[in-house]
């Protein structure tokens, strides 16, 4: 019966929806439910956990915004006994238990991007997420036994769903062709941005109605959902797809079958030379300087919503998803003009992902010193937030394809490394935060935080401009030197990619 369901789905879906499309939609589902899983705790702990009623009712914008007539404020009592949690947490357990995602999440990046390389992304991708929901289902349990159990669990959903990103670039090396790839990434693993902007609102709805343990309990089960979807309509590579049309399989491998771009399974990793390019270290610094900033929001925009601006947990949900939705649109745009700019010849492969990674480093940066000063003033603050993420979504059009870039064969193993240095400011960022404003919850302590950012991410963002590539890396064809008659091919290859936008000319 359920291998009858199949053919008729892919029978159905091929007549009009091309296989990569279908792919893309599948994957895109994923990442819905992969951020769900991993960022509902940002709402929920600001139910689970119970504040002294003394520091709760000396928000210090409450006074402020419970005087405007902007918005409704009737619900936003900080003392509302439906708004105190279970747990007595103070500032720096909480740190660590929003952190402790990323503990897990760092160790398993470079064996996700290998594996997937090596035996393909339907198990490893469909795994993590399979893992993601059944953690999210047993949270309430752990939480109520003791933070550190709940810290355990929070470690290993980490380690399994460490795998996501990196195996699904491998998928991308086999999929989507080189012009494709920006527009791919922007859509789909940015459809973890989207994720967060309706899961935000989504927790503080389940909350207000049922509980904080119901909102573990609605996006787990999603997760599981969607298994049933991935398991039986994926399929690792084009060839392996039943149901593709020859001409979209024919344009597919046309477009991947170029010298250095191979996509069969590379079997020699040359880590020798992946860590001594400076191409992968410029990547590694941007993912570090654009991952600081994004981990002090993604984890503490509620916290701050709450104990700083005042908002009830309904209006914290909807306000703080308001920047990642940005962030998505942000995404689509600057890869959709990325991918116009190189495809008509007006900007090399390099320069496009220069220009870009400035929009998604510096434009922050600037926001987040305007947010530093805007106080009290919500309206400048969400304003000045929600432009920095969609600044921040260019890192589509620059550092998260520059792996697919610089060394196709390799993209999953060179994204796992990168992601692994990259995680390091997710689990650093939140107990920084949560060191900083334990038991001083006011602008000031805030206002260190955001000034932390600034130079994290200009830093980052010079490193990656003196040292950014566009171009092939020799050692993508898996630490073997290519004989002369490869070389005189390759050569004539890459000098028409290279005149076609595609490849950087040197």
């Amino acid at each position: 019966m359920a291998g009858k369901l199949k053919d008729v789905f892919n029978n159905i879906t091929m007549e009009w929806l091309p296989a990569r499309l279908a792919l893309a939609a599948m994957a895109w589902l994923g990442f819905i439910n992969l951020y769900m899983v991993r960022i509902n705790l940002s709402v929920i702990i600001v139910a689970m956990v119970r504040r002294n009623h003394t520091a709760a009712s000396t928000a210090p914008c409450s006074l402020m915004l419970n005087n405007t007539q902007d918005l409704e404020t009737d619900d936003r009592s900080d003392v509302n006994e439906k708004e105190e949690g279970e747990m007595h947490w103070d500032e720096t357990v909480q740190g660590f238990v929003l952190a402790a995602f990323f503990y897990g999440y760092v160790v398993s990046q470079v064996i996700g991007g290998r594996v997937a390389e090596l035996y393909g992304t339907k198990w490893v991708f469909g795994g993590c997420i399979f893992a993601g929901g059944v953690c999210a289902m047993l949270s309430p349990v752990a939480a109520r036994a003791h933070y550190g159990v709940f810290i355990a669990l929070r470690v290993i959903q980490g380690i399994c769903q460490g795998v996501s990103w990196p195996s699904m670039h491998a998928c991308i090396a086999r999929w989507i062709p080189p012009l494709e790839r920006p527009r791919f990434i922007a859509v789909v693993y940015f459809a973890a941005a989207l994720s967060t902007s309706f899961t935000l609102p989504l927790c503080g709805v389940i909350i207000a109605a049922l509980g904080w343990a119901a909102a573990f309990y609605v996006t787990g089960a999603l997760s599981l959902a969607w298994c049933a979807l991935w398991f039986p309509f994926m399929y690792n590579s084009p060839r392996q797809h039943p149901r593709i049309s020859s001409e979209e399989l024919k344009y597919i491998e046309d477009a991947l079958h170029v010298p250095g771009n191979n996509t069969s399974r590379a079997t020699k990793l040359p880590l020798r030379s992946i860590f001594t390019s400076m191409p992968v270290w410029a990547i590694i610094a941007a993912s570090i300087g654009n991952n600081f900033g994004l981990s002090v929001f993604l984890a503490q925009l509620p916290t701050y919503m709450k104990n700083i601006l005042g908002f009830s947990i309904k209006q914290n949900g909807f306000l703080s998803a308001l920047p990642f939705l940005l962030r998505y649109l942000g995404a689509i745009l600057w890869s959709s003009l990325g991918d116009w700019l190189t495809s008509r010849g007006y900007l090399s492969i390099r320069t496009s992902r220069r220009l870009f990674s400035v929009i998604a480093l510096w434009g922050p940066a600037i926001m987040i010193l305007g947010v530093s000063f805007a106080g009290c003033n919500w309206q400048a603050t969400v304003a000045l937030i929600c432009i920095s993420f969609f600044c921040n979504g260019a890192v589509t059009a620059s550092i998260i394809v520059n792996h697919t870039d610089i060394a196709p064969n390799f993209s999953g193993t060179i994204f796992g490394i990168d992601n692994t240095f990259g995680s390091i400011p997710a689990f650093v960022a939140p107990v920084v935060v949560g060191v900083l404003t334990d038991g001083q919850q006011t602008l000031g302590q805030w206002q260190k935080v955001f000034w932390i950012c600034v130079p994290i991410y200009a830093c980052a963002e010079i490193v990656y401009l003196v040292f950014c590539s566009g171009s092939i890396q020799p050692w993508n064809h898996g630490g073997g030197a290519p004989s002369g008659q490869d070389l005189r091919a390759g050569n004539e290859e890459l000098a028409k990619l290279s005149d076609e936008g595609m490849i950087e000319k040197k």
